[in-house]
């Protein structure tokens, strides 16, 4: 039988989007798949660092950059709508032009919009099907316009959580309308998982806090120097892990602290495991990996991002995690409060290949 062709391809919006599709792929090449990757820039790096045998093509992320401000962020992004839909076409076509060669049997996008083949089954990943904005008719038409997108060029949507009350996403992944296509729900998405240790570490960790930075410019920058500034004001050791896999030269070391442009997955649990606490930005991907850890939490959403900001409400009032706004941050205070905070258990039941290979059997492969 002839090896079936499957191609993925992740969004740039963040780290999160690259790391997420590791356990897919692996499942994938697990299950006798042949794997093509297509993506560029820090999450091809991620990426062929994971599955240096895999094939890899360059597909041009979309360059989305955020505000110095939450006020500022809707104007910042509106002004790129244009940039978003060049984007959104570009990459159809492209798809369009490599499948002719290639002949791909299946086609994944993790919210990559434009991503899809008119003739090839085609699958759309996301775990927010209900994007959230300050206004409710513009929550209720963007919902609309996803919805009618799905329908007219996907032929599934796979949500990276659980079904029901015990969901990590709430209403983002869990709405009450659900799309006229065929949903799976995968499950919690961790490559971490494989690599952390069962065994119970005695030993006083020798960090205080791990910081994870990432997302896109110029907030993921304003968030190092912060955490980097009071970091070394505390005089206890500290580690940054900055999400800048393509910017080698970010790195730095103090008498306390150090940066680290990027950890892979096993130096970077061994980070985890070293630490006390986790300062994070709350990104949904980076929420599910660190889940089975079990690191006390403190999320600083980024300013304006309402994905970021509605989850972290919700973890905080489900008793997951500790929550600071970014303009009122103080990292002194923070870690105090995460160290009196009464931690919950956060639901997690794991994404398998079993279950990916009979949701495969829907699309006839």
């Amino acid at each position: 039988m002839q090896q079936k062709k499957v191609l993925i391809a992740p969004l740039d919006w963040g780290l999160g989007h690259a790391t997420r599709c590791i356990p897919i792929i692996t499942a994938l090449l697990e299950l006798g798949y042949h794997v093509t990757v297509a993506t560029d820039g820090p999450h091809a790096i991620i990426l062929r660092e994971a599955f240096p045998n895999v094939t890899f093509l360059r597909l041009k992320g979309y360059g989305i950059r955020y505000s110095k401000n939450a006020t500022g962020f809707a104007l910042k992004m509106l002004v790129q709508i244009p940039r978003i839909l060049y984007n959104i076409f570009r990459e159809f076509w492209w798809l369009r032009t490599t499948n002719r060669q290639a002949h791909f049997d299946l086609i994944i996008s993790d919210n990559r919009l434009g991503f899809f083949h008119l003739k090839t089954p085609s699958v759309f990943i996301t775990h927010q099907l209900n994007l959230q904005t300050p206004f409710s008719w513009s929550t209720n038409f963007l919902q609309w316009v996803q919805y009618t997108w799905f329908k007219l060029f996907y032929t599934m949507v796979w949500v990276p959580d659980m079904e029901g009350d015990q969901n990590l996403s709430g209403i983002l992944g869990n709405p009450i309308r659900k799309p006229s296509v065929p949903v799976w729900y995968m499950n919690c998405l961790s490559r971490l998982k494989a690599y952390a240790t069962s065994q119970t570490n005695e030993q006083q960790p020798a960090h205080l806090f791990l910081g994870i930075v990432s997302g896109p410019e110029p907030q993921r920058s304003i968030f190092q120097e912060i955490l980097w500034a009071e970091g070394n004001q505390l005089h206890q050791p500290f580690k940054l892990i900055a999400g800048t896999a393509d910017q080698a030269s970010n790195q730095a070391v103090s008498e306390f602290g150090s940066i680290e442009p990027h950890l892979g997955g096993p130096d970077l649990v061994k980070a985890i495991e070293n630490t006390k606490f986790i300062i994070s930005r709350g990104g949904y991907t980076s929420l599910m990996e660190l889940i089975p850890l079990n690191k006390p939490l403190i999320l600083v959403p980024t300013p304006g991002q309402t994905e970021q900001e509605y989850l972290a409400k919700r973890w905080q009032e489900k008793g997951w995690a500790v929550v600071y706004d970014q303009t009122q941050f103080q990292l002194e205070t923070a870690l105090k409060a995460a160290a009196k905070f009464k931690y919950q258990p956060i639901p997690f039941i794991p994404f398998t290949k079993e279950a990916l290979e009979a949701t495969l059997k829907q699309v006839n492969l």
